[in-house]
């Protein structure tokens, strides 16, 4: 069979000449990103084709321009940019139509004198366009007298516009790429020279280095401002031949100048002739243009960068956006000297304060060393005095002593815990062991010696006292019911045994909350057992809706019957939640919603009793369990309470190992939330729980 690619017909055919010549341009020009690469080989491929010179003109994007690309030396060949700005017609160039240019009459000069260079006097251009944003991509120009003879390139022009048009792209984003990386490596430098320093001198130093060396500045300088004040303190110049002191004086007589102006407006300025400028201060005769920049802290100007040249119009954009991040920078490091400074002399302060309060101060590290100790500690503790304990192990320092035992127990919870200890000395102290994530744990011990002996005379006065008041109270009862049985009395005679009963009643209940009290504090034993918290809801439910109808509240509760049971008495969680049911219905207006719900939350639930009432303010509810405390305005003052209820329910739920939490806002109601532990197998195998008060037990901290 006959080769027919080999045919005197075929290798004739324009058809196949023109798809020849389009794979081997579509070959050729896709293989470089470089756009003068691609230029270079087009124009050879023009040559070729149309059997004359070529030149290759490519578009620069960034500066709106041609730039010519020659195939080959050409004599006395001009490389001269041609400005789209100065084509007369440049739109009809976007047909993509080639065109006969005579180099007598064409415009502009630099694309007569590219023809010249020639050495024709006419050539043929032919337009590189896509359609899109950019509909322009470059040009052919070839040496002929006839539009008519380029057309062995109608192949190659779609594809050497799209091979060009790549290429162009590809060098516009490398080299943006290559310059944000070198400015990346700038920041990192001047970030790393101005981190690197704590002293406030040096950081203006290196700014005003920085900044003449980025924006290639003859002179710089940096000022302080003052915004309260209104003041610019002006803190290093360079690049003055000027004495400092005629500077100073100088800017004594004649103002502040554009630094001052650019503080109180925040704004950069570039000023490209300062002559025109009233507010410059001349410092050098030869100084032409300037440009301020202020320095931000938490958008407050706290300083002012200047930099200036023997130049006009010295600073480009570039310039200004190298020196705003600059002075970004120079905020942060300069914030940072003086954060610095401020933590040295509170550090000197807090060594003074730790030495002169009595209380114990220990702070211990992540790794168990001493990183803090106080006088009062090391009395306390009987430590050497001559002794540095910075450092060593804390178990080593205090060995077998209550307080590392107290240490090792409370770190192993990982939780903040309060707890009474008494030390060699005798005396009992109330300490609070916190984590911090920085620093470790730091532990705070106060002596409650002389408390323990007062709350110890007081427990046993209360509970004397509140027994020996019962016997009257009870007889009382009985002479008051007795009266409204067998006396006849008037209206006023049964208002005032109302009043009485009343009375009764409520020192009854103070009595035995008052007990009850007592109870707690000397110990007491629970039954533990599970308990369904849906049935003992219910059950304080029907306990509180008479007091509820009476205001016409709605009470409703949320607890599945199939929620998991609490470890607790069955009794006492029945008094505590009793207790805050009623509460939310005394505080709630009436026609209020009183709401119970409960939630798990991994071996705890959570049950949260929830009004829409007069609400708590945040002062109250820092004080709201402590005993006998009771929020008093206008909306509660008729409201009848002994101020214990919620000092018992605290006491009860950290007794059953729980915890209370308070939400609330005024007007908008509150929200009491109690965890409890979820019964499990060892809960049901010891159901007692001795609350005896022993030293040395740990308390979870108040919320």
């Amino acid at each position: 069979m006959p080769d027919v690619t080999q045919s005197p017909t075929i290798a004739s055919n324009p058809e196949i000449q023109r798809l020849r010549l389009a794979h081997e341009a579509s070959t050729r020009l896709n293989a470089s990103t470089d756009p003068v690469i691609v230029a270079r080989e087009l124009a050879r491929l023009a040559a070729k084709a149309c059997d004359c010179p070529a030149v290759v003109l490519r578009l620069d994007t960034e500066n709106d321009r041609l730039l010519p690309v020659p195939d080959r030396e050409l004599t006395g060949f001009s490389d001269e940019p041609i400005l789209l700005d100065d084509f007369p017609n440049i739109a009809d160039w976007f047909d993509g139509t080639a065109r006969l240019l005579h180099a007598e009459t064409v415009t502009p000069r630099s694309f007569s004198a590219l023809i010249r260079a020639m050495g024709v006097p006419s050539a043929v251009a032919v337009p590189l366009t896509l359609t899109g944003s950019i509909p322009l991509i470059g040009a052919i120009l070839l040496a002929l007298d006839n539009v008519s003879q380029v057309k062995p390139l109608n192949g190659v022009i779609e594809v050497a516009a799209v091979a060009l048009r790549n290429a162009i792209h590809h060098a516009r984003v490398v080299e943006q790429l290559s310059a944000k990386t070198r400015e990346l490596d700038l920041q990192r430098r001047i970030d790393r020279e101005l981190n690197d320093k704590m002293k406030q001198d040096r950081i203006f130093e290196l700014t005003v280095d920085w900044a003449m060396r980025v924006s290639l500045a003859h002179g710089a300088t940096l000022a302080l401002y003052d915004q309260n004040n209104d003041a610019l303190r002006y803190a290093l110049d360079l690049g003055y031949d000027v004495d400092p002191a005629k500077i100073d004086m100088l800017r004594h007589e004649v103002g502040s100048g554009i630094a001052h102006r650019v503080a109180r407006s925040g704004h950069t300025e570039v000023i490209p002739d300062v002559s025109v400028d009233q507010d410059y201060i001349e410092l050098n005769s030869a100084i032409k243009s300037h440009m301020s920049v202020p320095v931000m802290r938490d958008d407050v100007v706290i300083a002012v960068i200047s930099v200036e040249s023997r130049r006009l119009n010295a600073f480009s954009d570039d310039h200004v956006d190298m020196i705003e991040k600059l002075a970004t920078r120079a905020g942060v490091a300069i914030d940072n000297t003086r954060l610095y400074a401020d933590a040295v002399r509170e550090r000197e302060k807090y060594s003074l304060i730790l030495g002169a309060i009595s209380d114990l101060v220990l702070a211990i590290g992540p790794d168990e060393r001493v990183i803090q100790i106080n006088p009062a500690a090391m009395s306390a503790l009987r430590l050497y005095a001559d002794r540095e304990y910075v450092g060593e192990p804390f178990g080593t320092v205090l060995e077998e002593s209550p307080l590392h035992e107290a240490f090792k127990r409370i770190k192993a919870m990982g939780q903040p815990a309060i707890e009474e200890i008494r030390l060699a000395d005798g005396h009992v102290y109330h300490a609070n062991f916190t984590p911090h994530p920085q620093i470790g744990w730091i532990i705070v011990m106060h002596d409650i010696n002389e408390f323990k002996q007062m709350d110890q005379m007081k427990s046993e006065l209360v509970a004397t006292v509140s027994h020996d008041l019962r016997q009257p109270l009870m007889v009382m009862t009985g002479y008051v019911d007795l009266l409204a049985l067998n006396s006849s009395v008037d209206e006023r005679g049964e208002r005032y045994l109302k009043m009485l009963t009343r009375s009764i009643h409520t020192m009854r209940r103070l009595i035995e909350d008052l007990l009850d009290l007592a109870k707690i504090e000397r110990g007491m034993q629970l039954n533990i057992e599970p308990v369904s918290a849906a049935k003992m809801i219910e059950e304080c439910m029907e306990n509180a809706r008479p007091a509820a109808d009476v205001k016409q509240m709605t009470l409703t509760h949320e607890i599945a019957d199939d929620m998991p049971k609490i470890a607790g008495d069955a009794n006492r969680l029945v008094q505590i939640f009793n207790n805050l049911i009623m509460n939310a219905i005394k505080y709630t207006p009436p026609e209020g919603k009183v709401r119970v719900w409960a939630e798990q939350h991994d071996n705890m639930l959570r049950i949260g009793v929830q009004d829409n009432g007069v609400g708590i303010s945040p002062p109250d509810q820092a004080r709201i369990f402590e005993v006998f405390y009771r929020v008093r305005n206008a909306e509660n003052e008729s409201i009848e309470g002994t101020g214990l209820g919620l000092a018992i329910v605290k006491r009860l739920v950290e007794a059953h190992k729980g915890q209370i939490g308070l939400e609330s806002r005024i007007g908008q109601g509150s929200t009491f939330t109690v965890t409890l532990p979820i019964a499990s197998a060892e809960s049901a195998a010891a159901p007692v729980i001795d609350l005896t008060p022993t030293e040395g037990q740990t308390k979870s901290a108040d919320l």
